[in-house]
């Protein structure tokens, strides 16, 4: 029965118009996706605390002789996060620390604070541009490159975050000012539009420089549109994350962010899935071209070939000399041969 519904004209062409989509998520799934969104979670996770520190030190000097505005800012942040006890006492700490502390402290030592945060909160970005390498099949960058990006990319989250919020915030602000329900209602959809375009800007940037390859809006534009309109979707569901759990967020941040990136590699720059999972992949890659030898490198370079050839000399180096050896004193190498044999014993 099941040979017959698959022999069918309506399945046939089920199966052609559904190829694409099958294929995407096989490229999906095989490039280990859901895992690396983990990965990507876990350091945002752990590099919060030093862009929380970066960005709001930098904030606490810029509007240090406007207290007021200060203080509006430390509530919002603070309000941003869930309304449990624990997660706004721990954010309220890391807050007070960056705008009062850190921008009292002297000129050298707030630098040195600036400078440790920025490089703990980069890292972020080189977890990004690693996911991105699997998702274009691209060779790493070098290790300067690869930082002067994150630290690039750093500031300019630094500079549209704050943006995103004062304009996802702004009407929720502005509508209690505004008389009339058509006038809240185009301040909503304003700030709404606003919040989605800086979103757009920050994931396009993200698609267009990230990866270690020249890029362009023609191929980047529609994956950073998908994510800042589910980003956009979460912020309008606000309500909804006081019974989510924060780790869960920074999950759902980064699945949307490498869902960006494939749908960019696979239906505009045409990147075929992996024949199976990257794991199985890798070790096919390594049969095929380690030629049998399990120390050999799967990709080499001269000096990984210069060393593999040097190792290979020195052991049949040492061969030789043992056969030289054994002919010229058969009796001596036995004899130690026995007494090797006989401590192994």
């Amino acid at each position: 029965m099941i040979d017959n519904t698959k022999s069918t004209t309506v399945f046939k062409g089920g199966q052609r118009q559904t190829k694409p989509v099958r294929r995407f998520i096989r490229k999906f799934s095989n490039d280990w996706s859901m895992d690396f969104s983990a990965m990507l979670a876990y350091n945002i996770l752990i590099t919060l605390l030093p862009i929380a520190v970066a960005l709001f030190g930098i904030m606490g000097l810029v509007l240090k002789n406007f207290p007021d505005i200060q203080r509006e800012v430390k509530d919002k942040v603070i309000h941003f996060f869930p309304a449990d006890n624990t997660t706004q006492s721990g954010i309220k700490q890391v807050v007070d620390l960056a705008f009062d502390r850190l921008s009292k402290d002297a000129g050298f030592i707030l630098g040195i604070g600036i400078f440790f945060a920025l490089f703990g909160a980069s890292r972020l970005f080189i977890a990004i541009d690693k996911c991105m390498t699997i998702v274009y099949r691209l060779p790493q960058r070098t290790f300067l490159r690869q930082n002067l990006l994150a630290f690039g990319m750093l500031f300019l989250f630094i500079i549209i975050i704050p943006i995103m919020l004062a304009a996802s915030s702004a009407p929720t602000a502005l509508i209690s000012i505004i008389p009339g329900g058509s006038g809240r209602f185009g301040t909503f959809l304003a700030g709404m539009i606003f919040s989605l375009f800086f979103g757009f800007i920050f994931f396009e940037s993200i698609y267009l420089f990230v990866p270690n390859k020249k890029m362009s809006f023609k191929v980047t534009w529609c994956g950073a549109l998908v994510v800042a309109g589910t980003l956009e979707i979460f912020i309008i569901f606000f309500p909804l994350y006081d019974k989510l759990v924060l780790p869960l967020f920074f999950f759902y941040f980064a699945t949307i962010l490498i869902l960006g990136a494939q749908i960019n590699a696979f239906f505009f720059e045409h990147y075929k899935p992996l024949i199976d999972g990257l794991g199985t992949y890798i070790s096919r890659m390594h049969q095929e071209h380690g030629v049998g030898e399990p120390t050999r490198p799967l990709c080499e370079n001269e000096t990984d070939i210069e060393q593999h050839q040097s190792d290979i000399t020195t052991t049949d180096q040492s061969l030789s000399g043992k056969r030289w050896l054994k002919k010229l004193w058969p009796s001596r190498i036995t004899s130690s041969a026995g007494h090797g044999g006989d401590g192994e014993l």
